[in-house]
């Protein structure tokens, strides 16, 4: 019922077009009623006039009435059809929408919980299913229950003992419906969640294909998604065999309806009871219900699949995010971009992360972090941005908590260029403007010519109006990290933030970068996390962080002189340099 009602508050959005299609659906379903009616009075008609009981011959006008009948019912059922199956569209519309646009709102800590595949199969499949479970299911249950209901009184009223034949066997047909819907809703959702593997499976293949080239792995993936296929058509199989006996189920409790109703109806005929004419009339309508009655079967399975999608579908809707804009957010008339660390405490499960991690960052003012790979620099600055909440301490800026900010506002003062860059299959020029809703090409050369990605353009088909293959697959590693920091100053943001952006870069093309970005921060908040201390040495201050925790702090001069972490670092690095150069 939970996903029935889910279903019916998308469905109530058109409510009118739905009463629409479901009084065609009464009209179609009258007018295909009343043939058998006309049929078994010509049968009558026909019958008196070989015996010669009348000389009223109205076969003809019968016959015009059912043909214009007919027609009425086409056109009508085309009407019900149209109306409904456009309802369907729209509410699968919708709930797309509705699917997208809450797995945006999500926390970064979800999607670590969840594959891409499972998440597309949702939004396609499984959607599908809904779709056409409202699409065909809502049209054909009420076309259904109309005819059984005033087909069963027309029934009573030409012959009781006929009728009570057809409502003691076809009762049989749902019964059926009812022993195996519930196996077949089970293993459908089974069906699904290995449909969802294996495109995850897929997925992933095609996004690492270089890896797995590079590695020589093919063989090894093709036979894993061949497992992989194997299983899910092994349970596709096991749902199709229970299904498929809904099929053979309906014909014989239908064929036995029949075999009785020859017999019976024979003997009413010759005893006098009836009239061949209403045999044929009763006839007409026994095989009215039969389509209605296998339609039902199939509507059974279109009910079980749409469900067990719903289910898929609600399973991501009803998940919170644990990172939310809050009811009255405080609101900062400018953001200067002074930040504050106060006694942060980070952990991922039952790991801290950070620990009592504590110092500022003056508005206008460069920031490096520093230290050792798992040290925490990643982490802290997702704190900022609001990717994760602190279980410990705050993070504010300009003086205000960055939970009592909102979100929007937030994540749209910092300009955020991550270590993992990804760039989306659009020309480069868009990449570089993402998030900016209007720009000039001014812009955007003035951000390459930062980045000096600006020297890599001529080499690049197309320029700037290139299409970037997917996750840039056309650019080297440089080239992406370069077009990323060009979309972090693209945005003017109050406070910059680069996480090992210039680790692809040759320490060249890097000095030429910080060359550059001198005067794109100045007077701008910054944090600069790296490994090569090249990069960091000229900022105001520098963390130095290692096993979650501040260790040292101060400038480069003054870390160099305390000898610690920091001094010893940046002798590695010397050392490192001067290998390579010799």
């Amino acid at each position: 019922m939970r996903e029935a009602t889910a279903l019916y508050r998308y469905i109530a959005r058109y409510k009118i077009t739905t009463i629409f299609g479901i009084v065609l659906v009464f009209a179609g379903g009258g007018f295909a009623l009343v043939q058998p009616a006309l049929l078994g009075a010509a049968v009558d008609n026909i019958q008196r006039l070989l015996n010669n009981q009348t000389t009223d011959n109205r076969i003809g006008l019968l016959i015009a009435v059912i043909m214009i009948l007919a027609v009425a019912e086409g056109v009508v059922r085309f009407g019900y059809r149209f109306l409904i199956t456009q309802m369907s569209r729209r509410v699968e519309f919708d709930m797309r929408a509705a699917l997208f646009s809450h797995i945006q709102t999500l926390d970064q800590g979800y999607f670590q919980t969840i594959h891409t595949g499972d998440l597309m199969s949702r939004a396609t499949n499984d959607l599908n299913q809904v779709r056409n479970f409202v699409g065909m299911g809502i049209g054909n249950v009420v076309n259904t229950v109309f005819f059984f209901v005033v087909a069963m009184i027309l029934m009573f009223s030409i012959s009781v003992p006929l009728a009570l034949i057809n409502l003691v066997v076809l009762p049989f047909v749902s019964i059926a419906f009812w022993v195996t819907g519930h196996q077949m809703h089970l293993r459908y959702q089974t069906v699904q969640a290995k449909f969802a593997d294996l495109s995850t499976h897929a997925q992933e293949n095609f996004s690492g294909i270089r890896v797995i080239k590079a590695y020589v792995q093919e063989d090894l993936e093709i036979e894993e998604f061949a497992q992989k296929n194997r299983e899910y058509i092994k349970d596709n199989l096991k749902y199709v065999q229970l299904s498929g006996l809904l099929w053979p189920l309906m014909f014989l409790i239908l064929g036995l309806a029949d075999a009785f109703i020859l017999f019976v109806g024979a003997g009413e005929v010759i005893q006098g009871h009836i009239s061949l004419g209403q045999f044929v009339q009763f006839n007409g309508y026994l095989l009215l219900l039969s389509w209605p009655m296998i339609a039902l079967g199939w509507v059974v399975n279109l009910y079980q699949q749409g469900m067990a999608s719903m289910t898929r579908i609600l399973e991501v809707l009803n998940i919170k995010s644990k990172i939310e804009s809050p009811v009255e957010p405080v609101v900062l008339d400018t953001v200067r971009g002074g930040i504050e660390f106060r006694n942060v405490g980070l952990k991922y499960g039952e790991v801290w992360a950070l620990r009592h991690v504590s110092f500022d960052v003056p508005a206008g003012t460069s920031c490096a972090i520093v230290g050792p790979t798992g040290a925490g620099k990643t982490s802290l600055v997702n704190l900022l941005a609001r990717v994760y909440d602190p279980q410990e301490g705050e993070v504010l800026l300009d003086g205000v908590p960055v939970a009592r900010l909102s979100l929007t506002v937030l994540r749209r003062s910092l300009g955020y260029v991550p270590q993992d860059t990804f760039l989306f299959s659009l020309p480069l020029q868009e990449n570089i403007a993402f998030g900016v809703p209007q720009f000039t090409s001014t812009e955007v050369e003035a951000a390459t010519q930062t980045a000096r990605l600006s020297k890599d353009l001529p080499q690049i088909p197309g320029g700037l109006t290139a299409m970037i293959g997917e996750r840039g697959v056309t650019l080297s590693g440089g080239q992406k990290q370069r077009t990323a920091i060009a979309r972090g100053v693209m945005r003017d943001p109050a406070v910059l933030i680069l996480d090992d952006a210039l680790s692809s870069i040759d320490t060249q093309t890097q000095s030429e970068i910080l060359g550059q970005l001198r005067h794109v921060l100045e007077g701008r908040t910054s944090l600069l996390i790296s490994q090569r201390i090249s990069t960091v040495k000229d900022c105001n201050q520098i963390v130095v962080l290692a096993d979650g925790g501040v260790v040292e702090r101060g400038t480069h001069q003054q870390l160099l002189q305390a000898n610690g972490l920091y001094a010893s670092m940046y002798r590695r690095e010397l050392l490192s340099q001067e290998l390579d150069e010799s």
